[in-house]
């Protein structure tokens, strides 16, 4: 399938929604599980378009984890329990549960804005994720400004590179720790025992080949859970890691997605870098649900013995 194709059957549409990344999925009810041949026509289309939005979703907490394990186990949150219902979901909202809106000081409101960082999800684990899919509950208005969720993708950000940048990042690893984000903001609660028991620091290659596509290459790093390069000195890595953060926000690989009410986006993890866009959090309400498909296993990086 092309990345520009156009699917259709008698039932839903496959349409691209940008020439870097992205797909609308329109006419198709995720609500009840998919059969075989659906399955294997969106599983096709996610790893084409890297981003998938199923409009027009109603799903409760228990339909969206059910849709979410027709793609793999899911991930437990190592998180203390702060704006989600269950420990497979969590709620990226600045509002609780219980649905009172946080003030902007609360240390639940400032943990979203950790997320405003480009990242990629759960890669401070060992294993980091294949696949998160969130639900939109609450949006914003139309006219208010932000909220959006930016993508950048990484296969064209590595394709971009000179050929000298792309071999001095060959044999690197980046350090990636969930505790990062109490640096960029102190004010947060320390992190527990428990928590740095269940995820401890760990490293990723800075290039990620994929055997899934042919081993093509993207670059695999996060902004919001850290900022150091193994086998370089502090300043040497957070320099070089500057320089990779700018170059992956560039205009020419990015995807922005304006979310309507019942919006279910499910994007790779293993390929796209994504964070939210600042807004009024103090006048604008915004609950998104998320669920975490887990990765296969470690991932692979240039010296790794299947590339």
């Amino acid at each position: 399938m092309s990345s520009t194709e156009v699917v259709r059957s008698n039932d839903y549409v496959v349409q691209p929604v940008s020439n870097v990344l992205g797909a609308e999925v329109i006419g198709l009810d995720v609500s009840e599980p998919l059969d075989v041949g659906t399955l294997a026509v969106i599983g096709q289309a996610f790893i084409d378009h890297h981003l998938l939005v199923f409009r027009d979703q109603s799903l409760s907490d228990e339909a969206q984890v059910a849709f979410s394990k027709q793609f793999g186990q899911l991930e437990a949150f190592p998180e203390a329990d702060k704006t989600k219902s269950a420990i497979e979901i969590y709620n990226v909202a600045n509002v609780s549960p219980k649905g009172e809106q946080f003030d902007i000081n609360d240390h639940r409101a400032i943990y979203q804005k950790v997320n405003a960082r480009f990242h990629t999800d759960s890669s401070y684990r060992t294993i980091p994720s294949l696949a998160s899919i969130m639900y939109g509950i609450e949006v914003l208005p139309d006219n208010a400004q932000g909220g959006e969720t930016e993508f950048s993708n990484m296969f064209l950000a590595y394709d971009a590179l000179s050929e000298q940048i792309k071999a001095r990042l060959e044999p690197l690893h980046m350090v990636h720790y969930y505790e990062f984000g109490r640096r960029l903001y102190p004010e947060l609660p320390p992190v527990s025992i428990e928590e740095r028991r269940m995820v401890p620091p760990v490293t990723h290659p800075v290039i990620r080949v994929h055997p899934d596509r042919n081993n093509r290459r993207s670059l695999f790093i996060t902004t919001n859970a850290g900022n150091e390069i193994g086998g370089m000195t502090l300043e040497e890595g957070q320099a070089l890691h500057a320089e990779l953060a700018e170059h992956v926000a560039q205009p020419q690989f990015c995807h922005r997605h304006r979310w309507q009410r019942g919006d279910l986006v499910m994007w790779d993890n293993r390929c796209l870098l994504h964070r939210a866009i600042d807004y009024d959090m103090a006048a604008h309400r915004r609950v998104l649900r998320r669920t975490t498909v887990a990765g296969a296993g470690p991932i692979s990086g240039p010296f790794s013995a299947e590339s």
